[in-house]
């Protein structure tokens, strides 16, 4: 992979690409209510539980596999694998924040890529109703058009989960700046488990294990007071 490959890989992941992920609290927001995230490892614990539980078996098998069926120019495989991943998310603000996100991931992606013909096939789709638009098959789209090999990409869309969490969770609880990024390093070992476990899975085995994220986002729809759009 070249520079500008490590570069786009980069800027994807980064909290400054303009695609609302860092809205999302995944969850964590109801799990605080709760009063579930009293320290650092009970942050840790839900961290490694969306990567191994959740990631690893839903998203980053989209977004690996909708990757190879853009190279590909495989574009009904890209929806087929899309509609299937709507289906394992279980709560309603997960599933509009997905397609929210994912929507806008395509369309700044364009800008970057505007002579992608895999990328400006996926946008008229989600258009025209004929794919939703989740964020992982998004990632795995643009990712494609910017030149970036799909396990990078996918170790990229595990760091961006894991910073939001992490910011989510600053803004939620006393968690500080040193027992942040401690926390973030210390994750570093699931989200390679993560994307490895995904190399693995036959997207169409796509599935959510992650019962106790699944209510809490559920539960977050009801709330009275909400900082985070999931």
């Amino acid at each position: 992979m070249d520079d500008r490959s490590w570069l786009a890989a980069l800027q994807l992941s980064d909290s400054l690409f303009p695609s609302g992920a860092f809205t999302q609290s995944h969850g964590l927001e109801a799990l605080a209510a709760d009063g579930l995230l009293a320290n650092r490892e009970a942050l840790a614990a839900v961290i490694d539980m969306s990567l191994r539980e959740r990631l690893a078996t839903a998203d980053l098998p989209a977004l690996v596999a909708s990757h190879r069926a853009a190279v590909g120019l495989a574009h009904s495989e890209v929806w087929e694998i899309d509609r299937l991943l709507a289906v394992t998310k279980l709560a309603r603000e997960e599933r509009e924040a997905s397609t929210r996100v994912g929507r806008r991931i395509a369309v700044e992606a364009a800008r970057l890529a505007p002579d992608d013909r895999a990328l400006d096939i996926y946008i008229e789709a989600i258009g025209e109703g004929s794919t939703p638009g989740n964020a992982s098959v998004a990632q795995g789209v643009a990712a494609a058009a910017l030149g970036v090999p799909a396990k990078i990409a996918a170790l990229g869309a595990c760091h961006s989960l894991v910073a939001s969490l992490i910011s989510a969770a600053m803004r939620l609880t006393r968690l500080g700046h040193g027992d942040a990024q401690a926390v973030l390093h210390d994750a570093q070992p699931a989200m390679a488990d993560a994307v490895a476990s995904a190399q693995r899975l036959d997207w169409r085995a796509m599935r959510s294990r992650c019962v106790q994220l699944d209510v809490a986002m559920a539960r977050h729809e009801r709330a009275e007071s909400r900082m985070f759009a999931s």
